[in-house]
């Protein structure tokens, strides 16, 4: 797998960034050092190919998610991490990838 993950949203400062830490202090938590990026949905089609998670704010479009079949990258809801709802499944999910 490569060795990064990415939080994408419309400007990947506010929401992104929040998630992104969020993510990036679990695994600390967990001492596991894993890259955590935030970016912007824009850029998504070229960050794609150097990242191994993408967690999405908005669902993502068609076009995305079939590119990141194609390159393998695992696709999450990021979502969760801002509601406390379902969270801890999903970064259990993310864990077992990154470890």
């Amino acid at each position: 797998m490569k060795r990064r993950l990415i939080v994408a949203c419309g400007s990947g400062v506010a929401t992104s960034q929040t998630i992104a830490s969020k993510i990036a202090g679990l695994l600390e938590d967990d001492g596991i050092d894993f890259p955590v990026e935030a970016v912007d949905y824009k850029s998504i089609q070229s960050e794609l190919p150097s990242t191994g998670i993408y967690v999405y704010v908005a669902q993502p479009d068609d076009e995305v998610l079939e590119k990141a079949e194609e390159l393998g990258v695992k696709v999450f809801p990021g979502i969760p991490f801002l509601t406390g709802m379902g969270a801890d499944q999903i970064y259990d999910d993310i864990k077992a990838l990154v470890e």
